[in-house]
């Protein structure tokens, strides 16, 4: 029985599967690990470059084989759903891991602390093709307890999550919980399934955020890139964020039973964006956008006070009266 499994998801990223799959081959351990792999339906020859690697580890790598194309958190979920191990890590397919003894170091501090449901590390972000070891994705230099108080308490995203997806592990849910609804993973956004992950390990416990640099999260946008960074340079996807925020919101009161509190400002924050987007492009398409978000928020004079803060803060920044 293997005591990990990394789940593993990939779409148009050929050139990145070499270095992310050999970076979990080469990592150090006392223990057995699996790979539990998908490509979504990729147009290029992803899905060739895991069957090579397959052939080469068959009893560690598993290489889940999609019909058609589900978007990014299905693909995930299902993925994770196929993991065996007591434990899960996650990699993407344009990340890769550094260190050689990550899960070692991960794994040994969860199997002596079972009053936390995950544990997270540091990493690099990339926002070019070639990666360097000076930008981190938190300047975190102590460690630091996450719970669901910072999930409910935060307007912004990276004070919700301990750090990058890419140095999450955490105990296997979907086998300490068969019975349990795990749809909000994929109900809340086709693609961003990072924050309702987090919601879903909040519920069952604390988590340990370590500051030790452990891998590389790229972070490329491109014009016509297929990532979902590039994504939202090249259309509006406002609306769907505000969907998920809405769910999750309905999550955390229903399932949780826990106070909302400022991460309802979150949609406010949403529909501000959409506004101040229709007004710059004048496209009907952004208009429409915003009127959506707007009538699905039933706090209107919340909305007009966020709009009016907002508005006063941009002025004040122009006029370099504020920094």
């Amino acid at each position: 029985m293997c005591l990990v499994s990394v789940a593993v998801i990939t779409y148009n990223m050929e050139k990145y599967l070499r270095p992310l799959l050999d970076s979990i081959l080469s990592q150090k351990t006392d223990f057995e690990y699996e790979i539990v792999i998908c490509d979504d339906c990729s147009p290029d020859g992803s899905s060739a470059v895991i069957d090579e690697y397959r052939d080469r580890y068959p009893g560690i790598i598993r290489h889940i084989v999609r019909e058609k194309n589900v978007g990014g958190s299905r693909n995930m979920y299902g993925v994770m759903r196929e993991c065996r191990g007591k434990y899960i890590a996650i990699l993407e397919g344009d990340d890769f891991w550094d260190d050689e003894n990550k899960l070692s170091y991960q794994v040994s501090f969860l199997e002596s602390h079972p009053e936390y449901i995950g544990m997270t590390c540091n990493s690099y972000c990339e926002h070019g093709e070639i990666p360097t070891s000076d930008t981190l994705m938190r300047n975190r230099t102590e460690p630091k307890v996450f719970t669901i108080d910072d999930f409910t308490s935060s307007r912004y995203f990276r004070d919700r999550l301990p750090s990058s997806t890419d140095t999450w592990v955490f105990r296997n849910i979907f086998k300490e919980y068969p019975d349990e609804d795990f749809s909000l993973f994929y109900d809340a956004h086709p693609m961003i399934w990072d924050q309702p992950l987090i919601l879903i390990l909040y519920g069952k416990g604390k988590v340990y955020a370590d500051p030790k640099v452990v891998s590389h999260h790229r972070s490329v946008t491109k014009k016509d890139g297929t990532n979902y960074q590039s994504l939202i340079k090249q259309k509006n996807v406002l609306y769907g964020d505000s969907c998920m925020y809405k769910i999750m919101e309905e999550y955390i009161s229903s399932v949780l039973h826990k106070r909302i509190g400022k991460f309802r400002y979150q949609r406010g924050d949403t529909w501000i964006d959409a506004m101040f987007r229709a007004m710059l492009t004048k496209k009907d398409e952004d208009r429409e956008i915003e009127k959506k978000i707007r009538k699905d928020q039933k706090n209107k004079i919340m909305l007009t006070g966020m709009f009016i803060a907002k508005s006063c803060n941009i002025i004040l920044r122009k006029m370099h009266l504020i920094k």
